[in-house]
Formats: C-alpha cells, sequence, structure tokens
C-alpha cells in the first residue's frame, strides 16, 4: 500500500459563486486500490467562502492562507514550492502527488520539482486543453470537474508490466520483419505505457536503473530478450531467435565504418563525390513518406518541432493543409528554412514518430506528440 498526498492550489478568485472548480471526491477517487490518500491541503491567498470552506472541512482538508503581492500566480506557485519541500522533508515515504488547481500552469513547476525528486504525480483541473499542454510535467491528467472528470488512460489500463510491454513491442516488430533498435524502442515502450520510466525500476539484483540500457540488460538477464551489439548500433532480438544474414552483414558494415574512414581525407572531393539533394521548387504530398518508421532517421531539429506545435492545431492537419501552411509561414518569414531544409524535418519528424494522428478518419488530420522532447532526447 503506497502513500498519496493531495495538495489543491486555488485563488478566492477561481470561485464561481462559491463553488471549487471540481468535486471533492475527485480528488481521491482515480487513486487506484493500492493507494491511501493520507493528506489533503489546500492552499490559498485568502480566506474562501463559506461554502466552499465547508466542503473541504467535511472532505478533511487542511487548509492554508499564504501571503500574495502583486503578481498572484507566481506568489501562490512559490507557496506551493515551499509547502511541498517542507512536506517531504517531513514525509519522505511518498509515493504519490496529486497536485489540483484551477490554473494548471501554477501547478507545473512543482511537478517538475517532484517528479526530479522522484515522486509520481497527478496534475488535476478543469481545462482539459492546459492538462494537454502540461502532460510532459506529470505522470497522469485528470479532468477536475462538478461534473465529473476523466483519467487519461494507457493502453490495456495502469498496470501493464514494463517487461510484458518490452516483449510484445520486440515481438510485433520482428514479425513485421523490422529490425528493433534501441532508439526506437523506448518510443514504442512510451506509447504503451506513458508513465514508464525506468529509474523507478530495480534489476535483479535490486539495484535501481539508471537508463534505459540498464533496463534492456536486466530483461536479458532475465532470458526475456537478446541484445545484439556491433559498433554503435545495438539490436533487440527474442530469445533464442538468430540473427538475419541482412542484419549481421549491416550491422558488420557499421562497426567497419567506426573502424575506419571511408571518405578520401579531402574535403573538397568528398564533396564533389556526395551529391546534394536539389532544392525543391515547391512541396507536395508526394514527397513525403508517413507509414515508415526509419530507426536510422535523425531527429528534427528541436526549433522545427517546436514550430510545428504552436502551428498544428488541437484537431490536428492534413498533410496537404500542414504544407500549405508551412509555406504561408515561409513567405511570412515566420519560417526561415528552404523547401530542403523543411522537406527533411518533416520527414524525419515522421520516421521517428513524432507526428501521429488524430484519430482514424480519412485523410488523416496529424498533430505533435506530446513527449517528443523525451523523445529527441533520447535520439
Amino acid at each position: 500500500m503506497s502513500d498519496t498526498a493531495i495538495f489543491v492550489l486555488l485563488s478566492a478568485q477561481d470561485l464561481t459563486n462559491g463553488q471549487l472548480p471540481g468535486d471533492t471526491r475527485q480528488l481521491r477517487q482515480h487513486l487506484s486500490k493500492e493507494e491511501r490518500a493520507v493528506h489533503l491541503e489546500v492552499i490559498s491567498d485568502a480566506p474562501l467562502e463559506e461554502k466552499a470552506s465547508d466542503q473541504l472541512l467535511k472532505a478533511g482538508a487542511v487548509l492554508t492562507v499564504v501571503p500574495t503581492s502583486d503578481d498572484l500566480s507566481a506568489s501562490l506557485t512559490g507557496a506551493l514550492m515551499a509547502r511541498l519541500h517542507e512536506f517531504i522533508c517531513a514525509y519522505p515515504n511518498m509515493g504519490r502527488f496529486v497536485l489540483a488547481g484551477d490554473s494548471v500552469d501554477r501547478l507545473v513547476a512543482a511537478s517538475h520539482f517532484l517528479k526530479k525528486a522522484g515522486y509520481a504525480v497527478t496534475l488535476q483541473g478543469p481545462d482539459r486543453s492546459r492538462l494537454d499542454a502540461a502532460r510532459q510535467a506529470c505522470d497522469d491528467i485528470v479532468t477536475w470537474s462538478s461534473r465529473g472528470g476523466g483519467r487519461e488512460k494507457e493502453e490495456g489500463g495502469s498496470k501493464l508490466d514494463p517487461y510484458e510491454v518490452l516483449v510484445e513491442e520486440v515481438t510485433k516488430g520482428r514479425e513485421k520483419g523490422q529490425r528493433v533498435l534501441l532508439t526506437s524502442l523506448k518510443q514504442r515502450m512510451r506509447r504503451r505505457l506513458r508513465r514508464f520510466d525506468e529509474t523507478r525500476l530495480k534489476d535483479l539484483e535490486g539495484k535501481p536503473m539508471k537508463k534505459f540500457k540498464d533496463f534492456i540488460e536486466d530483461a536479458v538477464n532475465r532470458e526475456m530478450i537478446q541484445l545484439v551489439e556491433r559498433g554503435n548500433r545495438s539490436q533487440v532480438l527474442l530469445p533464442n531467435e538468430e540473427l538475419p544474414p541482412e542484419d549481421e552483414e549491416e550491422l558488420e558494415a557499421d562497426v567497419e565504418e567506426t573502424e575506419e574512414d571511408s571518405s578520401s581525407g579531402d574535403p573538397l572531393l568528398d564533396a564533389v563525390d556526395t551529391p546534394e539533394e536539389a532544392e525543391p521548387e515547391a512541396l507536395t504530398e508526394e514527397d513525403f513518406d508517413v507509414g515508415t518508421v526509419n530507426e536510422d532517421a535523425n531527429p528534427p531539429h528541436k526549433d522545427f518541432v517546436v514550430f510545428l506545435e504552436n502551428l498544428l492545431p488541437e484537431a490536428g492537419m492534413t498533410l496537404p493543409d500542414l504544407l500549405a501552411a508551412l509555406a504561408e509561414a515561409q513567405e511570412k518569414g515566420a519560417l526561415e528554412l528552404g523547401n530542403l531544409e523543411v522537406k527533411q524535418n518533416l520527414q524525419n519528424s515522421f520516421f521517428n514518430e513524432l507526428l501521429e494522428t488524430v484519430d482514424k478518419e480519412t485523410p488523416a488530420k496529424y498533430v505533435v506528440v506530446d513527449d517528443w522532447k523525451d523523445i529527441i532526447e533520447f535520439l
């Protein structure tokens, strides 16, 4: 049984007719059966109206009023950070923190702080769009409202075993004839397990893991997979599976490339011998392969993905519409890239699965995946 602490950050201005932004019962009802809420605290800039105070006191909440300055958000955020620091010093054995409030933006800094300290974090708020924007800062998001809320559930529920998911993803890839490389395997794991974090796991010897490869090597020790390493590339296979001859040849070729430089040594001659792709006059849908995962492709530039994230609406955009929007941004000077750079960055976004479809409708509409920063950092 793990312990959970719930902190609610509210301004008196957040109340509507004395009503809280959400039902107090929801603060607890999304916890698993293995969790118990041992602390509920509400931090506010002023005493709340009688109706809200009575509701919170009946729920067993501790009400804390903090002084604030002209910058209300900064004051409340600072007060929450200070209170959390005091709390974890006194009660370090918490497993999860639930942070709730009308303004999710005020909770993000505290969520980052808690995650770095090793705690699981759930964010609750009434604004779904702001919750989606803050997804990278937490493990779970829950819509907190008086009309009932919904939790973002992982495929197959929230109790998937990471080792079982690992074997399933390797099996899927091998059955499709794909080479399963470490660079893409963690992406696949995070698609299935939004809260997957190998640093919270321990290996067979009870030692905490520091990186994804520790998790893979532990799965090898458990005889669940094989890890074949050649040069700078690591490929994952199923137990007792032999490496296909073509993969063996390619891996060996990679080793040879790392051991000796195949270029002439003359940068001028190398530039002549290496043909450059011509600058396209315009980009069309036919210029892109949207259905292939290329584990060897370079990641797109971070600034380009940030631009895509700001450009694409929550409802997504079809590829032709996206290309038209990118072309318009180029014309206005908002995007200072040529067509060739746009093509390479956009294609690498598809190759690295940084763009996903909103639904199964045709034509497909794309949005940037929530965890794109973690994926690029891993690549």
